[in-house]
């Protein structure tokens, strides 16, 4: 009953302070804002509320290998979006499941950046995903529970689906 009470209460809370609920469209929106600035080198500072996170290149790259890459970012964004969403499922179905683990793997081939080859793609080719986690569930009832987790993942949805951006230049 706690842990119905307490999945009301996130909800609610989510809903209120954080979307902006349309029941005629059944949306809930959550936006996000972030600002990018470069600091010095290749290293930037990364603002999203009130938090501030550095990224930048490795050593070996030019850089001063302070913070993650954009890549490796998108990766922690992905695995991030796995741990939390099966988090948010395993208490909208009053499910235990406790020490999540996700590992990610990929390859980024930079050829097209260096202007070597432009048939492959700049990003990742593609991403490997384990996922261990403890629970009273059956192999194929966490088969089934995960498959539900990448179909909703915010982050996930948006690698795994195409995205429109819109850039303009401001001065």
């Amino acid at each position: 009953m706690k842990k119905i009470i307490n999945l009301v209460l996130f909800i609610l809370l989510a809903v209120n302070f954080y979307a902006q609920n349309d029941s005629i469209n059944n949306t809930a929106i959550y936006r996000v804002k972030t600002e990018i600035s470069e600091l010095r080198n290749r290293t930037l500072e990364c603002r999203v509320r009130n938090h501030t996170i550095i990224v930048d290149q490795p050593k070996a790259f030019g850089a001063d290998d302070l913070g993650p890459t954009p890549p490796e970012m998108l990766s922690i964004a992905y695995g991030s979006c796995v741990v939390s969403t099966m988090q948010l499922l395993a208490l909208q179905r009053n499910l235990i499941i406790k020490d999540i683990f996700v590992q990610i793997e990929g390859n980024i081939d930079f050829s097209k950046a260096l202007g070597i080859n432009d048939a492959n793609r700049a990003g990742f080719s593609g991403l490997n995903l384990k996922i261990r986690f403890e629970s009273d569930m059956t192999k194929e009832e966490k088969k089934l529970f995960i498959n539900d987790v990448l179909r909703i993942g915010a982050v996930i949805d948006n690698v795994d689906n195409p995205t429109p951006v819109e850039y303009e230049i401001i001065n």
